[in-house]
């Protein structure tokens, strides 16, 4: 049997960083005009596609265990904010210890929506 070759010390050197490629402003740009389903077509009459938001984000998975999501859950609760800014905040401060640029959080395109109630 052949031994496996050790794991690299260092990543930096095979990581790209490549700048972010804008999407098409909606799904049905990208298609001819023969091709759209019914469904691309209706969203984009009644205006329903994809939010800006996450057309300008990059989604990432958490994986929290169950415990620590429900105590981070009524943190937010109880001071009336949300896990994801909470999340994010997190992510801010520990990047500004590392000495990593940001920016982290992707701007809403509208007005924040009001609370009900």
């Amino acid at each position: 049997m052949s031994k496996r070759p050790g794991a690299p010390i260092s990543y930096a050197a095979s990581l790209m960083v490549e700048p972010p490629q804008l999407a098409p402003a909606s799904p049905a740009a990208s298609l001819p005009t023969g091709t759209r389903s019914p469904v691309v077509e209706a969203e984009v009459i009644q205006g329903r596609g994809r939010r800006p938001l996450e057309d300008a984000a990059d989604p990432s998975v958490l994986y929290l265990h169950p415990t620590g999501k429900k105590a981070l859950r009524l943190y937010a609760v109880e001071r009336g904010v949300k896990v994801h800014d909470l999340l994010l905040e997190a992510v801010e401060t520990w990047a500004a210890e590392k000495g990593l640029a940001g920016p982290w959080r992707v701007p809403s395109a509208g007005p924040p929506r009001r609370r009900r109630g």
